[in-house]
């Protein structure tokens, strides 16, 4: 888990052209209680809600079936230990490789043991664009992390030799190798765009906004198989120079499969937030235009004059941003 840091200077007129929030935004609400955890399908990727809001311990699930998430709301309210969650599934485990069963004729050398599968890798973390305008602020996690990669399946156990009869006992087969670990995820990127609104009493995020972008670790790799126990020797009656007995050998025991190999770790997602000077102004210049009850005389004869000196503003605040990123560049 880290601190976001804020960030401002080279690319904010660029960003605040392209993401100004609409005017007109979707009268939609997601409100998730306190305590209560919410799951977005994946027809909720790319929304526009007029209001967010989070309560204590709240909880917000984003399905593992997009990676590219774009919420905006022209109101967020995050209550304490809010969450928005987009985590990389875990990867399945490698099957294990089938071992060589039942006994082989005699003299015969025993199967060997099946290989393992790999595991399968870890999902990544969803990229996450969040573009609000902030009401209340308490505490929000941001947990977009990779998933951790399957683990490797062991090899199979290789079969035990063939009985010695008067030709030597048979080799055991050797052991299936394991299988590799799945790599982990890649932590998600997030991207926060933001404007404080007059009612959050805030002047800055300071720490209130944190992000776990960690990758997900790499699977365990699978051991290999055991190998198949070689028969022993014996003696076989026999006429021989040296007696009436003869020693016939055992086979060997079959080797050890090899191991697999550790799963490597992910890549760690990137974390950007800027403050949206433009989204902020349009929602001065907005609640400007709203009716005021009591106030129509008043809004009709002063309201389009602040409008003016409103969009004048706009215009001086992006020509100061565009200049201060020519001198960056």
């Amino acid at each position: 888990m880290r601190s976001i840091k804020r960030y401002t200077g080279r690319g904010l007129v660029g960003v605040a052209l392209a993401f100004s929030f609409a005017l007109t935004c979707a009268a939609e609400t997601l409100h998730v209680a306190a305590g209560k955890t919410r799951e977005l399908g994946s027809g909720y990727a790319d929304r526009v809600f007029d209001e967010l809001i989070l309560e204590d311990n709240a909880t917000l699930i984003l399905s593992s079936e997009v990676k590219d998430w774009s919420l905006e709301a022209r109101s967020a309210k995050f209550g304490r230990k809010s969450r928005i969650v987009a985590l990389g599934v875990e990867g399945a485990r490698g099957a294990d490789g089938n071992s060589a069963t039942g006994k082989p004729g005699a003299c015969r050398n025993g199967e060997s043991g099946g290989h393992a599968a790999h595991g399968i890798r870890g999902g990544d973390g969803a990229s996450l664009t969040l573009r609000v305008g902030i009401a209340q602020l308490n505490s929000l996690d941001i947990d977009v992390r990779g998933g951790r990669g399957g683990d490797g399946g062991d090899g199979g156990t290789g079969q035990q030799g063939g009985v010695a009869e008067k030709c030597p006992g048979g080799d055991g087969g050797d052991g299936g190798d394991g299988g590799d670990g799945g790599d982990g995820g890649n932590g998600g990127n997030v991207r926060i765009y933001y404007s404080l609104l007059e009612e959050s009493g805030l002047k800055t995020l300071g720490k209130r906004i944190t992000a776990m972008t960690a990758p997900g670790q790499g699977g365990r790799a699978g051991q290999g198989g055991p190998g198949g126990e070689g028969k022993g020797g014996h003696y076989v009656n026999m006429r021989t120079l040296t007696g009436n007995r003869k020693w016939v050998p055992g086979g060997d025991d079959g080797k050890t499969g090899r191991p697999g190999k550790q799963g490597r770790l992910g890549v760690k997602g990137q974390v950007l937030v800027e403050r949206d000077l433009n989204r902020r102004i349009d929602e001065l210049i907005r609640q400007q235009r709203e009716p005021r009850p009591g106030r129509q005389a008043e809004r009709s004869q002063v309201a389009p004059s602040r409008l003016d000196i409103m969009e004048q503003r706009q215009q001086e605040i992006l020509e100061r941003l565009q200049r201060i990123e020519e001198r960056l560049r």
